[in-house]
């Protein structure tokens, strides 16, 4: 072994103060090794034949129990461990509500609270009802969420725009209840409008345009955005905005504006964009998404499928400039869309904007 050969080795060098041989340096060099060795070992019992376990393989395993040991003991005890901070936490807690625009169409008007009621997010649903003294309150027993209905004493389009008591929402989602927006569009849409909450969201685009050579502007249908690739206007037939302009439009908006919109029983969300972007000087946001439009099939005579509706419209465009003051439309070609299920500019948000009239 080593120690006999070293020995021996000292023995034969006869202790003297001679160089030292190419043998001792050689057993100096394994004595060094040896003892480094057993360092970096613990010795078995006496007599088990077995090797030592390494120190640094022990001292790993303690140091990743310990490790793991107070990562669980944080997420399982600690309740503010991987919180976000209270203004996130508030944001992603947000709702909206519901406001539904219906009128002597009470199966849809059921079919409606039954879908939007499946929706994550919502927090109310609210119905604009100008029928009779006495709406059809049982339907507020088809879900869980609060249903209640807004009566008015007088018929006018302009009522979906009363400002909202008890409100518990800044974000409203106006809705004819014709049309059911898919629950993942509808939440994608209110991510959106929060982003921009002073500017209004929806999922059908318009054009406006100016008539060369007069003073006359032109309301476009679908068929020219998806041409051109811009608009100015979202319809509020699907839209959200704000609640706070319930109120402007109600109290502040011209009663030139208002009564216009009364008489004609039309354009009343063409006045909300030209109010909104007169107020911003914002354009309003396009959201690609998934719908239902019942109201294209609609021959009973609606306001949307006269012969003179789209001509009434244009109508509109050109006298709200006048009475504005100026056109304060402003036209984009930003589409927010998920990221999911993303699809090019040049195609429709839903197959229903081929056969609309509006």
């Amino acid at each position: 072994d080593i120690d006999s050969e070293w020995g021996r080795s000292r023995h034969r060098g006869g202790g003297g103060g001679g160089s030292m041989s190419g043998r001792t340096l050689r057993l100096w060099q394994l004595k060094l090794k040896s003892s480094l060795g057993e360092c970096w070992r613990v010795r078995g019992r006496k007599g088990s034949g077995r090797r030592g376990v390494p120190y640094v393989p022990v001292f790993v395993l303690v140091a990743l129990v310990f490790l793991v040991t107070a990562f669980l003991w944080r997420i399982t005890i600690d309740p503010s461990y991987c919180q976000g901070t209270a203004s996130r936490d508030e944001v992603a807690g947000e709702k909206f509500t519901i406001v539904v625009n219906t009128f002597k169409r009470p199966e849809r008007l059921e079919k409606s609270i039954k879908h939007y009621a499946r929706c994550p997010s919502v927090d109310a649903i609210r119905i604009v009802w100008s029928e009779s003294p006495d709406p059809p309150r049982h339907l507020s027993k088809l879900t869980k969420l609060p249903v209640i209905f807004d009566v008015h004493e007088k018929n006018s389009i302009n009522n979906r725009f009363v400002p909202l008591n008890g409100l518990r929402t800044q974000g409203v989602f106006n809705v004819d209840d014709d049309i059911l927006v898919s629950c993942d569009s509808l939440q994608f849409g209110f991510e959106t409008w929060r982003t921009s909450r002073d500017t209004l969201v929806g999922y059908n685009p318009r054009i406006h345009s100016k008539n060369a050579g007069e003073c006359k502007y032109g309301y476009k249908q679908w068929w020219h955005v998806w041409w051109g690739g811009k608009y100015s206007i979202v319809l509020t037939k699907a839209a959200f905005c704000h609640h706070k302009y319930f109120y402007q439009y109600t109290h502040e908006l011209s009663r030139e504006v208002w009564n216009h919109v009364h008489e004609n029983r039309n354009c009343e969300d063409i006045a909300m964009q030209f109010m909104v972007s007169n107020a911003t000087g914002l354009p309003p946001i396009w959201v690609q998404g998934s719908y239902s439009d019942s109201g294209v099939l609609d021959f009973k005579g609606g306001i949307s499928t006269g012969s003179s509706h789209y001509d009434k419209r244009s109508e509109c465009v050109t006298k709200f400039v006048d009475m504005f003051g100026g056109m304060p439309l402003v036209e984009t070609g930003h589409v927010a869309a998920p990221m999911s299920g993303w699809r090019p500019m040049k195609t429709p948000p839903a197959i229903w904007e081929w056969f609309h009239a509006i």
